[in-house]
């Protein structure tokens, strides 16, 4: 059972990405490319306040084709879509105690590019929910998240 937050963890939700027909029915032909940036926050034993992860994800006519770790996000304007998200709601996703989709329309998760497809691929994006909070086992080093973060106030910017 590879780490959360590991190159191993990042490599096992790739092959059970590609190994789940549900993902190959329900994914857009063509190629989807997805940055996922995971910032610390103080609900999160993993990542510190204002840690930044950054993750490049491609799919390809069904298939993850790459999803790796990234120290310096590449330009917003390579990808199709782009998820931001405090690292307490990801954990909580793949822990299985958040939903995904109800992060997404709550604001806990910030969404960029054309919601038309992701609506469209709603589909896809349960499938993928449950492969990261049901599929993968994952070890949890300084602890599962065994409870909802509560929510923080938005900061102005």
């Amino acid at each position: 059972m590879p780490a959360i937050y590991t190159t191993e963890w990042y490599d096992a939700l790739k092959k059970l990405l590609n190994e789940n027909p549900e993902v190959d029915r329900n994914a857009p032909r063509g190629t989807i490319n997805v940055l996922a940036k995971i910032v610390g926050d103080a609900h999160s034993p993993y990542l510190t306040d204002g840690e930044v992860r950054n993750f490049v994800v491609v799919l390809s006519d069904g298939k993850c084709i790459e999803y790796r770790q990234v120290e310096v996000a590449p330009p917003r304007k390579d990808f199709d879509f782009i998820f931001e998200l405090p690292a307490s709601v990801f954990e909580g996703v793949a822990a299985g105690l958040i939903d995904l989709i109800d992060a997404g329309l709550k604001g806990s998760i910030k969404i960029t590019g054309d919601m038309r497809v992701l609506i469209r691929h709603a589909e896809l994006v349960n499938v993928i929910y449950d492969v990261y909070a049901r599929e993968i086992e994952t070890t949890w080093p300084k602890g599962k998240p065994a409870t909802v973060p509560q929510a923080d106030a938005p900061t102005a910017h």
